[in-house]
This record gives C-alpha cells, structure tokens and sequence, in this order.
C-alpha cells in the first residue's frame, strides 16, 4: 500500500513509535473525514520487540492498521496519568498493569451491586487512561498498557482476546512488560504527536478536531503542567460519589483535593527549606523524571490515606530533613537497582542479600543477625510512629537532604513481635539500599500500595539477610529434631530470632523441604 508520510522516534532498543499515513482503502465511506486521512499503520517498539507485529490470514504484518487520529487524540487528553499514574484500580493485585487488569476484571464474587457497579468502573475509568486499546475505535490494536511505576515508566503488554478478532488472528509478543526510563517513553511519543498533526493540518488546516489536537499538544509543554503530573504521582484523590462516577461527573478540583491538603500540612510545619525539598522534583517539559519524597511516600500508601496519617508523614518527612548534604555509611553500600522483569522478584532479592552480606561481613558467631545493630552502625534513624493505616509496616526515607530513616508503625500487627520486627528493618534494609530513585530519593510505606515487586524483593531481601546458608547449616545441625518436623523448625526459627513461618518458607525456597512439607509445616505453625 502506498504510503503517504512516515516518521520513526525513539530507539528500538528502549521505546521507539512508527507512524505512517496511507489511502484509506474505504475511501472515506462511513467515516468521518478527519479520521479518513488518518489512516495508517503504526509499531509500538519496546526492548527489541515490535509489539504491533502479528499474523492475519497466515500472513505476518509488522504493523497495526487503522484511522489513527483517535489514538493521536487519545494520547493527547491522557498524557499526564498515562506518564505519572502509578496505583492500579481497585486493589494492587499484579506486578504488572496488563496482569492487574486481567485479574480484576470481575468484582469479589460476595460484593453487592453498589460495590460491584464501583469496582467496574474504577477499572473502566483507568483502563481508559492507560491502555491504548481505549483508543482504537473499532480497529485492532496490541493490548499495551502504559502507567508509572516510581520513577520509571512500565509498559507491559498481553494477548487479551479481542471482541471482533477474525480466527488465526494473533499478536506476536503474547506477554510481556518494561521499565523504562520516561524521558525514553516521553519524547519519541511526543515527537510522533506533533509531527503527525502537523502532516494531517496541511491538508485540512481548518479541522476543528486537528486544531483542537495541536492546542493540547501545545499545552502539554507549559510549565503549570508540573502541578498536575506531581498530583498524579501522588495518587490521591478523594472518594468520588458512586452516582458521579457513573455519570462521568468527576470535577477537577475534586480529584485532586487530597494533594492539596498534603501541601498544605507540609507547610504548616514551619520549616520552608525542609518542606521544599520534600516537594522538589526533576522535570522535562514533557514529563516529570524524578518525583518529589512527597509524591514517592504517598504513591504507596492507600488512596484513602487519612489526615492524621498525611500529618504523621509529613512531620517525619520535615523532621528528617537535613540542610547539609547527608553523609553516612549506608551511602556507601547503597545504589539504585531497579527491578529485573526477566526473573522473579524472590530471587533477585536473595541475590543482593547475600552480596551485601559479604560487602559488609557480617560478625555471625552469636549464631544470629543482629540487625537492629546493623541499622544504628549505618546511620539509619529508627522512629516509631502511630498510623491509621495498620497495614502499613513501616515506610522508608533517604536522600541528599534527608537522613536514612525507618519508621516503624505501631499500629502494624509486625510491631507486636520482636521477630516481625527484625524481619520489618531488613526489608526496610533492602528499600534503602536499592530502590532509590534515579534522582537518589526513597520515600515508601510497606503495605498492600506499595509496588508488589517492589516489596517482593524485599521480603526474600529480609528472609536471606537473617537466614543466610551458613546460619541455616549451623542451626540445622544443632537442631534436635529433623527440619520438617514442627519441634526442630521451631528451635531453628528460635535460635536464629525469625518467626516459623519466616523460616519455613525460606526453607522450602532453598529446596531444603518439598512443598508437602512446607504446607504440612504452615499449617501446623499457624494453630
């Protein structure tokens, strides 16, 4: 087929978009002229891989093809939560958006019918912000899911059967996600946006809908933008009437409430230096590169964070803060490892325990670690603070201004035990040493909104750091009673000051028990 104008952007490698215009072959018929002249095909590149590429009628084509101005406009109207909305609808259920989706496309099976209604369209509301499907208009398009993920841009992707797909329709990359970098993500989009436009308004440069396109691309580049993509990095909002939502009635300033009062109580602490800095954060016209400690911490709490909780933060956040640069032993140890998709999240956090074990050489002869030690010889600060929120564990705080800091909640069911508590400091251990931000900044609360990969690696982090082979070895060997019976697990989980359940699991995991076992144990541990 002919085509009449192409642009390529970005880099295959990372993130790259393909867009070209061609005769509609419908010549227009039934459609409406602006979207005529946008038809086209189109490649979405992520990592290598062409995710627009598939097989129709044994044929393989290496691009989508359709009238591509509702996309261009999807793009456009969606920008900002596209880039900088991290929290899944609902409930934080996946590692992965396109994962999340699919496992919450159906309400709890005991929720009543306002609940389910709600459920629905939570999940309607932001597949309709992040998934490029939302845009195709009747055409067929990859299922690819775009949203944030800290401070970097997740693009994952599935083979979600597609109502209208003829047989032997199929994509070629069925699963799969990234992390990318958002300026990666951000200027090649952009670029193909602009230029596009552009290409389609010299042929109808009068065209309500072109026009219109341009304005919002135009705006995009304001610097009052920034407001908003912080607002979204924070992902608060406040509960929106169920009869509202149905109608779509969803005002602005409504949405982004919460943020402001975040704000506003940062501020009312009476440090203007401290309060700043939390809210500092690095852009690009485009997008924002390195979120603000405020947008980081508040990302991974619930959505219906209380007030008291914002304050309790808050004053933590400011109460940490340092004017002098930080400078302490963790800084040392300490470098950002972003999560590896391609192996699971358990494994790559028994990895980087036990690298930190001989990075720091750890005096194991009590037979024990000593982690609450360890905390206080790194310069890590422990608070203990009372949130609403007793699913959070503890939340973590470090940066160039801000002192490597624990806060453990005492609400939490993890602060009754001293063992969930050494358990609670190593994974905090891990948040510290690997998971901040490219611009050097960790804020994050342990709890169900916390990224599940995220707290995954920190739990096996946690489970490895306490329990390494050679304490195993040695407990083992001076146990009484053999691993898989519940007397010799116990005396084990004893001797090294880590629950049963902690032990068993991590037992199981070092291929050191079978899974009947593991099971067996589990259950017994629990009565």
């Amino acid at each position: 087929m002919t085509v009449r104008w192409e642009r390529f952007a970005g880099s295959t490698d990372s993130f790259a978009v393909r867009l070209a215009f061609m005769p509609d072959p419908d010549q227009g018929v039934g459609a409406d002229p602006a979207d005529a002249a946008s038809w086209g095909a189109i490649q979405f590149w992520v990592n290598g891989q062409n995710l627009c590429a598939h097989v129709d009628q044994g044929e393989m084509l290496q691009s989508a093809h359709w009238y591509l101005l509702p996309l261009l406009e999807w793009f456009a109207e969606n920008w900002n939560p596209l880039l900088h909305e991290e929290k899944l609808p609902n409930r934080n259920i996946a590692e992965t958006a396109a994962e999340a989706l699919e496992l919450t496309r159906n309400a709890p099976p005991l929720a009543g019918e306002t609940e389910t209604v709600s459920w629905e369209e939570e999940r309607y509301e932001w597949r309709a912000r992040h998934a490029i499907r939302a845009a195709r208009s009747g055409g067929l398009l990859p299922n690819i899911i775009i949203r944030r993920l800290r401070d970097l841009i997740e693009v994952s992707w599935n083979d979600e059967p597609l109502a209208g797909t003829p047989d032997g329709f199929r994509y070629s990359c069925a699963n799969g996600a990234a992390l990318l970098h958002p300026d990666q993500v951000a200027r090649p989009l952009y670029e193909i946006l602009v230029a596009s436009t552009e290409y389609l308004l010299k042929d109808a440069p009068d065209g309500e809908r072109l026009n219109r396109l341009r304005s919002a691309l135009d705006a995009l580049q304001a610097p009052t933008e920034e407001d908003t993509r912080v607002e979204w990095l924070a992902g608060l909002r406040e509960t929106i009437p169920l009869t509202g939502r149905l109608h779509g009635v969803i005002p602005e300033h409504e949405m982004h409430t919460r943020w402001s009062q975040i704000v506003a109580s940062l501020k009312s602490m009476g440090d203007t230096h401290g309060a700043n800095e939390a809210l500092a954060t690095e852009s690009s016209p485009l997008v924002v590169t390195g979120s603000c400690h405020v947008a980081l911490m508040f990302s991974s709490m619930s959505p219906t964070v209380t007030e008291n909780d914002v304050r309790t933060i808050s004053a933590a956040l400011i109460g940490q803060y340092s004017p002098e640069p930080v400078a302490v032993e963790l800084a040392g140890i300490s470098r950002s490892i972003p999560l590896d998709l391609s192996v699971r999240p358990w494994e790559q956090g028994y990895d980087l325990a036990e690298t930190v074990h001989t990075e720091l050489d750890l005096d194991l002869s009590r037979g024990w670690v000593d982690i609450a030690t360890l905390i206080e010889r790194l310069g890590i600060t422990l608070l203990n603070r009372r949130l609403d929120d007793s699913k959070i564990r503890a939340c973590s705080i470090v940066g160039m201004h801000h002192r490597p800091t624990v806060i453990q909640n005492t609400a939490s069911s993890f602060y009754d035990s001293a063992n969930a508590r050494r358990f609670s400091l190593a994974h905090e251990l891990c948040h510290l040493l690997f998971d901040q931000s490219n611009a050097q900044k960790l804020a994050i609360a342990s709890g169900p909104w916390a990224p599940r990969g995220l707290e995954q690696r920190a739990n096996a982090f946690a489970a490895m750091f306490l329990m390494p082979p050679d304490l195993i070895e040695r407990a083992i060997a001076d146990a009484p009673d053999p691993i898989h019976d519940i007397t010799g697990a116990s005396a084990i989980a004893n001797k090294l000051h880590v629950s049963r359940r902690s032990l068993i699991e991590h037992l199981y995991n070092l291929t050191l028990m079978s899974e009947s076992e593991r099971d067996e144990l589990l259950q017994v541990a629990q009565e």
